[in-house]
């Protein structure tokens, strides 16, 4: 199966955790993350699969062709930079949530309004924006 982010990011996939598995991982496979197995826990939106990355535990939560975060125990370059390869644009911004976890937000609709709110909230700290590339 050929597949890319317009299968699951930009449109939205069937409600089929399989299907869905088979989707995000190849997708991260073909984009050199050979390591990566994500589970799908949620088939509806906003999905989400869980995993992990070179002992770095993965989260992804996504509502197709609106908004994309990755949550993982730490920051990681190379983590940011596939999935923004896989997704086709850089993250909107980044985080440190109130659990110490490593947040990274792709946004599609209202970037400023969330870059806001996460601004507006003392628990969230090391905020970072991402210019287009």
């Amino acid at each position: 199966m050929t597949t890319n982010s317009r299968t699951w990011f930009y449109t939205e996939p069937e409600h089929r955790p399989y299907y869905i598995e088979e989707r995000v991982n190849q997708n991260l496979w073909a984009n050199r993350f050979g390591s990566i197995y994500l589970d799908c826990v949620r088939a509806e939106p906003p999905f989400r699969m869980e995993g992990v990355w070179k002992g770095i535990n993965v989260v992804i939560e996504w509502v197709p062709n609106n908004w994309f975060k990755l949550t993982s125990s730490q920051e990681d370059r190379t983590l940011i930079a596939g999935f923004a390869q896989v997704l086709q644009f850089p993250p909107t911004l980044s985080y440190i949530n109130e659990n110490g976890e490593f947040v990274a937000e792709w946004r599609r609709v209202d970037a400023d309004k969330r870059l806001q709110e996460i601004r507006g909230h003392a628990q969230y700290t090391n905020v970072k924006t991402y210019k287009n590339q």
